[in-house]
């Protein structure tokens, strides 16, 4: 039976990478006594896949992961199972049944993400400043690729990009991506942004929220 599970990290567990999160995944299985299926070969391991990787140091409040059990238990089952034996920080919010060959990775549309960045003094008007960046034709910006760097237009990614808040020298941003193979993350958003306003965001000191992926 394979199980969806959408699950949230918080801010304790922010710098867990993503390997290490699969390791956690696979001992609170074990803790949890629920019989996982094991992939064949010469150096089996369990069936689990995860959706778009989280950079370092991020948390998410709705990310997923699919996994194959043997047991003949109900996503609900499976869920309080887990939350039961899962490390403070990590947090299992839904489970539901899947066909084996669906694959996460082939529902995985767009993300939400909330970025929190230190301001360099005082920024008015913010919101006016992002509809002037996102009024350009083109938002060129160098992304990093296996081959090196590349220009590309990040427009096209861009579902929203809005200003929510500030606070004592913070500032609040709500950005939606389309997520694809390649497609850009949202610090390039951020960056991007920083430099059409000169340079009024500290972009070396954020926290980083991916709020919910969606799934088609």
């Amino acid at each position: 039976m394979k199980l969806r599970n959408r699950f949230m990290k918080a801010d304790n567990l922010r710098f867990i990478s993503h390997l290490d999160l699969m390791r956690v995944i696979e001992r609170a299985m074990r803790r949890g006594d629920i019989k996982f299926s094991l992939s064949k070969g010469f150096n089996p391991h369990p069936l689990i896949s995860f959706g778009p990787a989280l950079m370092l140091g991020a948390t998410t409040h709705g990310d997923y992961f699919d996994v194959i059990i043997e047991d003949n238990l109900s996503p609900q089952e499976f869920k309080d199972r887990m939350n039961a034996v899962l490390p403070e920080g990590i947090y299992i919010l839904d489970s539901y049944e899947v066909g084996e060959k669906d694959l996460l990775s082939q529902h995985v549309k767009e993300a939400e993400y909330i970025v929190k960045a230190r301001l360099f003094g005082e920024l008015k008007e913010i919101q006016n400043k992002i509809e002037a960046f996102m009024s350009k034709d083109k938002i060129i910006i160098k992304k990093e690729t296996k081959k090196g760097k590349k220009d590309i237009d990040l427009k096209p990614y861009i579902l929203n990009f809005k200003y929510i808040s500030t606070d004592e020298g913070w500032i609040l941003l709500y950005i939606k991506l389309t997520i694809a193979e390649g497609s850009p993350g949202p610090l390039y958003v951020i960056n991007a942004f920083n430099k059409f306003i000169g340079d009024k965001i500290d972009t070396e000191t954020y926290r980083l929220d991916r709020k919910d992926l969606i799934l088609d």
